[in-house]
């Protein structure tokens, strides 16, 4: 037991250092080496967890996805109500991107998995944007928004709005990261919940049909 913990420490010890040196070097200028020497560890010592870079990489974002995405993603679908679900996960997703900038880092980098890797990653990511879609429609079936946005359509710019974020806050300046969270939180659900003037308020609304299936 002791062990296994152990080496459950020495994984994530690799993968934060990991993580640390993309953000100051670049993947591509990262060598498992530099991995090795942030630790002071031999080359051997982190071959003996990951047997690649890109098998490092993965395990970061299955390992972030974790302690940070599936809690919240479990928190929204266990809230009955859409209006309540949507603005809890644009804050929570939102703030977390510009708390932590190594989140933002893994979406950027998604790019260097392997096919079975990033089919794997998405399947969490396709999980948010459904409960993110879903969401819109519920809101729309009810007559509680507007109906003239298409709410796959509106899931995705819930998505980019947020994902964006890394590329554009200082995280040297935590304390502006709610109030980041809930601008993007207000300038969503604002927008949404807007009815435009040929539209009255009322019970009936049909929601769009979605563009298409996720795939």
């Amino acid at each position: 037991m002791a062990k296994r913990e152990a080496s459950g420490n020495r994984v994530d010890a690799i993968i934060e250092a990991a993580l640390q040196l993309f953000l100051e070097r670049g993947y591509d200028n990262t060598p498992l080496s530099a991995v090795a020497e942030r630790l002071g560890l031999t080359k051997a010592g982190v071959y003996h967890h990951f047997a690649t870079k890109e098998d490092l990489l993965f395990m970061a974002h299955r390992r972030t996805m974790e302690r940070q995405l599936l809690p919240l993603l479990a928190e929204a679908e266990a809230e009955p109500d859409p209006e309540k679900r949507l603005r809890k996960f644009i804050f929570e997703h939102a703030r977390t991107l510009a708390l932590e900038p190594t989140t933002g880092l893994l979406i950027r980098e998604a790019r260097r998995l392997v096919p079975k890797h990033l089919a794997e990653i998405k399947k969490s990511w396709r999980r948010g944007l459904k409960i993110l879609r879903n969401s819109v429609a519920e809101l729309q079936a009810h007559g509680r928004c507007r109906t003239d946005v298409n709410p796959t359509h509106a899931a995705f710019a819930a998505i980019g709005m947020t994902n964006w974020i890394p590329f554009w806050f200082d995280p040297k300046r935590p304390d502006s990261a709610d109030e980041v969270a809930r601008a993007m939180q207000v300038l969503f659900m604002d927008a949404l919940l807007h009815r435009t003037a040929d539209q009255p308020d009322r019970t009936d609304h049909r929601p769009i049909r979605a563009a298409g299936a996720l795939k």
